[in-house]
């Protein structure tokens, strides 16, 4: 009798670890939405790995103007690329921020953007330790998270570099 229960009490253990390892990133997900609205700053960087998003961000604008620069036949790509280092900080500095989350995939600027917009967000899982999260109208740009620990933090933003435009 005493190995029945044990044997139930294992199950449900299994079914519930489960069921959390699956769901835990729609529960970060909700955790984010509610921090983002309510413009709660550190409960946002519960949620958001900032020193990671702004390196990956920095990497991936560092790239992107590489790109324009090799393109560019004048020779003027280079010199402007000096005077982009400077700007690029001050731009990772006004999108990473609870009100520039909010504006990822809205088209909108940061501190611009309704924050109650994230209430509408959807998330993609990428695997069994990465999620991505993007507005209703824009799967192409959002947030990439990934498993920390038992939790989920965002690590770093998708959006479109085509600086050509």
């Amino acid at each position: 009798m005493r190995s029945k229960q044990w044997l139930w009490v294992a199950i449900a253990a299994m079914v519930l670890g489960f069921a959390y390892f699956w769901f835990s990133p729609y529960l970060a997900l909700r955790g984010l939405q509610r921090a983002i609205a309510t413009n709660n700053a550190s409960a946002v960087s519960r949620y958001v790995d900032f020193p990671r998003v702004r390196e990956s961000l920095k990497s991936d604008l560092n790239r992107a103007f590489m790109r324009e620069v090799e393109k560019d036949t004048t020779g003027f790509g280079a010199l402007a690329l000096a005077f982009v280092g400077p700007m690029v900080d001050r731009v990772i500095d006004a999108y990473v921020t609870p009100e520039g989350l909010a504006s990822v995939g809205t088209g909108e600027e940061p501190g611009q953007a309704d924050t109650q917009n994230v209430t509408h967000w959807r998330i993609k899982r990428r695997g069994l330790s990465e999620a991505f999260i993007h507005a209703k109208d824009n799967p192409n740009e959002g947030l990439v998270m990934e498993r920390q620990g038992l939790g989920w933090k965002v690590v770093r933003l998708q959006i479109d570099l085509n600086l050509s435009q």
